[in-house]
């Protein structure tokens, strides 16, 4: 099975500039748990809940610093025609729970998580 025989996963997006606060409402709102940050139409980082407990941890006021200190930067991605075991392995190695999907110009389309990947893989073992 390939990333885009996955149901998809919605692709939320911040710019840069965004608080964090404004950015945990987004997600919020959305029930997301990762957010794509983009500049002009590129991927530049990606900011999850692991990412905003580490902050608010760490002392960050959310209301004044921007999503570009908090996200992890230059995110590994992966490609719609990627088998999904492999992209199990993918973030088993990186140590991360979500992972951008990039069509072949390298723009980002989705979003894999690894709850995504559980469910198929043990709907397959059945």
């Amino acid at each position: 099975m390939k990333v885009r025989d996955l149901p998809p996963g919605d692709l939320l997006s911040v710019d840069p500039e965004t608080t964090i606060a404004e950015v945990a409402r987004q997600m919020r709102t959305s029930d997301s748990d990762s957010v794509a940050v983009m500049s002009g139409g590129r991927l530049v980082g990606i900011i999850t809940e692991r990412d905003l407990v580490r902050a608010i941890a760490d002392g960050i006021d959310p209301q004044q610093v921007r999503a570009d200190v908090v996200m992890t930067a230059d995110p590994a991605t992966v490609d719609a025609d990627e088998e999904v075991a492999v992209v199990a392995v993918k973030m088993i190695r990186l140590g991360v729970r979500h992972l951008p999907v990039v069509n072949k110009a390298g723009k980002p389309i989705g979003l894999v998580s690894a709850r995504n990947l559980v469910g198929v893989l043990d709907r397959a073992a059945d």
